[in-house]
């Protein structure tokens, strides 16, 4: 027995289709036949049997499993699980691909169908003589097909298990012209599926935090534009005009649909990814090169040069606006750089004369506010910051101090706490003076643990009064002992007075009790020696 020839783009589904109405067999002994289990679950594009399709044809599984499924898709995505996913395809097992492919662990997903171009079906019925499943038809979130741009038809996916006699695609359907966008979107997934089908590359969430950051949307080199990044990617797909939205963001506050993307840490659907590098590839493409980037490590040469121009331009006693419409620099960037390099500029009213500068920068190094030297010039704590910060090491100067007021703060509430009681614990003191105690744990460990007292073991309280119990208890026991006229067992007496096996596990903690039992059994002894 042989599968039928593999036609261009087609998935092993399709050919076990084929294959099945060629023999006129019906799905289930056909299904018993090939895998010994008439109720296997044949999926559409992560089709099972791999190992026995290569067996029945002159195909290797690695070309039947990056060819004719979408394996190869799911485990470049998911490179930690890319070898579950194949090992998974090559048995016979369907829910083990399932899980490997994290299908049922994704928040958005969409109906599963079976995906075909009206014109592809009739191209292929007149050179093959028959019609069949395209591979990049059944990618989940392409809608059209990116040979002729017109719309994907779907057809309802039978119940389990799947396959069926003569399931392929009609050629009676109308084609009608999909987007533009859709169109691009499919053009680029079938170049993706083409490229990794033949290389072992799998993803890198480098690279896309790489293109996020060269499209602008970020702060510095960790932190991202989260609204401008959704809402631009919202308003991108709008075109797109898809017929199903579960695969994509439902409104421009979805800041969910990007933020598990961009982590790394979970796994997400392939099609979000091939959506957002087709978007990022297509933005940094239309937008030009910024002129002043923003960056934490060395400036540019691009910023060397803007801040040449502005040096220069200030020392020939350009206005400032002038100088802010020629570099697109702000004013308060060429004051700071001005102060800086000593620069004198001319500014009406003047109020931050140079006298007022030297007097705010020996206030900054004594340690004032910067809320107390605005008050006392009568100017903004803006203008105070960028004096205090055109001066060399005075900001980090003004940082220590501030380290070391809030360090002795926190020490002297310590110390007053434990003064005031003595006898405290050391939760007691956490609870008392809580930002203290966790601030000078993450920076004065050391001390705290030498201040505080030391951990003392807890006092178990007992919930039960068991001297009450034990004076309760006597008279009953007594009071058995003498009704009876036989000997009697430990257990017996305490089921006797409830079962509840206190005269067997807790007789250290009744002594009048057992003091009553062995006097009782000491009289009924001599009572029957006597008699």
């Amino acid at each position: 027995m042989q599968l039928p020839t593999t036609y261009p783009d087609e998935t092993l589904f399709s050919r076990y289709v084929r294959h099945m109405t060629i023999l006129g067999m019906k799905e289930k002994n056909y299904l018993k036949l090939l895998f010994k289990r008439p109720r296997a679950s044949i999926h559409p594009y992560l089709t099972i049997g791999i190992t026995k399709a290569s067996q029945m044809s002159a195909e290797s599984a690695s070309e039947i499993y990056a060819q004719q499924t979408l394996g190869r898709l799911f485990s470049y995505f998911l490179p930690h699980r890319a070898t579950d996913i194949y090992k998974a395809l090559l048995s016979d097992d369907g829910n083990a691909v399932i899980r490997a492919c994290q299908l049922v662990s994704f928040k958005e997903s969409e109906v599963l169908s079976l995906k075909y171009c009206p014109v592809c079906a009739k191209e292929d019925m007149r050179c093959y003589g028959v019609s069949y499943w395209h591979l990049i038809h059944q990618v989940p979130g392409v809608e059209a097909c990116p040979s002729h741009k017109v719309w994907l038809t779907h057809q309802v996916l039978p119940e389990r298990p799947h396959v069926k006699l003569h399931l392929l695609p009609t050629t009676s359907g109308e084609a009608q012209t999909c987007s533009e966008l859709s169109y691009e979107i499919a053009k680029f997934a079938s170049a993706f599926l083409r490229r990794i089908a033949v290389t072992n590359e799998s993803f890198d969430q480098n690279h896309l935090i790489t293109k996020i950051r060269e499209c602008g949307y970020t702060h510095g080199k960790q932190r991202f534009k989260r609204i401008e990044l959704t809402s631009d990617l919202f308003n991108f797909i709008k075109e797109l005009k898809h017929s199903d939205p579960n695969l994509l963001p439902y409104s421009e506050a979805d800041y969910r649909y990007l933020s598990y993307l961009l982590s790394g840490q979970v796994s997400q659907h392939p099609f979000k990814y091939l959506l957002v590098d087709f978007w990022l590839n297509n933005t940094c493409k239309n937008i030009p090169n910024p002129i002043n980037e923003i960056s934490h490590g060395e400036p540019s040469v691009a910023q060397q040069k803007i801040k040449s121009s502005c040096i220069k331009l200030l020392k020939q006693e350009k206005s400032l606006a002038e100088i802010s419409r020629l570099t697109g620099k702000s004013r308060c960037y060429l004051k700071a750089l001005a102060m800086k390099e000593n620069i004198p500029i001319i500014i009406k009213p003047r109020i931050i004369t140079d006298k007022v500068i030297n007097i705010i920068l020996a206030l900054g190094y004594k340690g004032f506010h910067r809320k107390a030297i605005a008050k006392r010039f009568h100017i903004s704590t803006g203008s105070v910051e960028q004096v205090i910060s055109s001066e060399s090491g005075l900001v980090q100067r003004r940082r220590r101090y501030k380290f070391e007021s809030k360090r002795r703060r926190y020490k002297t509430q310590i110390l007053r706490a434990l003064q005031q009681k003595p006898s405290a614990i050391k939760q007691e003191i956490k609870a008392s003076c809580y930002a203290a105690f966790h601030w000078l744990y993450a920076h004065e460990k050391v001390w705290l643990n030498s201040t505080l007292p030391s951990a003392t073991k807890p006092i178990v309280r007992s919930k039960i009064n068991w001297e009450k119990r034990d004076i309760e208890l006597a008279p009953k026991v007594s009071t058995i002992m003498h009704n009876i006229n036989c000997a009697i067992s430990s257990t017996k007496l305490d089921k006797a007075i409830g079962g509840h096996g206190w005269l067997i596990h807790m007789q250290h903690k009744l002594p009048i009790t057992m003091a009553v039992l062995h006097e009782s059994k000491n009289i009924k002894q001599l009572s029957f020696l006597v008699g």
